[in-house]
C-alpha cells in the first residue's frame, strides 16, 4: 500500500535513509518534510519499506528524496512509489526534476523507466565517506499530457 508518510512513519523512514545514504536526512528533517513537502511511504506487510518526497514548485517538482530499503529493492516497489507519487502532486508539473549520483545505475535505470533522461552531469556534487566526490547526473520528466493541455486551452 503506498500512501502518504505520516509522523508515526518518520523512525522507519530515517532508519531506511541511513542505510541507503553515505549523508542521511536526520528524523528532524523528514519531520519537517511533512509540512512543505508531498511525502509518500509504501508499506508493505505493516511495514514501511520505502519513501519518496517531492518538492512542488509552481508549475515543476523535484524529486528530493527516494528510497527503497535494501533487502526489498529489485520488486519494482520504486517504480510504484515513483509512479504513483508523481500522479498525487496537486499541481500537476509539466517538469520534474531530480539529481542521482553517477554510480547509481540501478536508480538511473528506475529513472529512465519512469520517462525521466539525463539533461546534465553537475561535477563534483556528492560527498562520499571516503572525502572524494560524485558526479550526480540530473534528469527530467516532461508530463507530456499536462504539457499537451497548455497548447489545448
Amino acid at each position: 500500500m503506498i500512501r502518504l508518510m505520516l509522523e508515526k512513519d518518520l523512525d522507519s523512514v530515517a532508519a531506511i535513509e541511513r542505510l541507503v545514504q553515505t549523508h542521511p536526512w536526520s528524523k528532524q528533517q523528514f519531520q519537517e518534510s511533512l509540512e512543505s513537502y508531498q511525502c509518500t511511504v509504501y508499506e508493505y506487510n505493516h511495514q514501511v519499506v520505502g519513501f519518496c518526497i517531492l518538492q512542488p514548485v509552481l508549475d515543476e517538482a523535484n524529486l528530493l528524496l527516494m528510497a527503497i530499503h535494501p533487502n526489498q529493492q529489485g520488486k519494482g516497489l520504486g517504480y510504484e512509489l515513483l509512479d504513483y507519487s508523481i500522479q498525487q502532486l496537486k499541481n500537476n508539473p509539466i517538469q520534474i526534476f531530480l539529481e542521482v549520483r553517477e554510480s547509481n545505475i540501478a536508480a538511473i535505470h528506475l529513472y529512465e523507466k519512469a520517462g525521466f533522461h539525463q539533461i546534465d552531469l553537475r561535477k563534483n556534487y556528492y560527498p562520499n565517506s571516503d572525502g572524494t566526490k560524485e558526479h550526480a547526473v540530473i534528469m527530467v520528466k516532461t508530463c507530456t499530457d499536462d504539457f499537451a493541455a497548455l497548447f489545448n486551452n
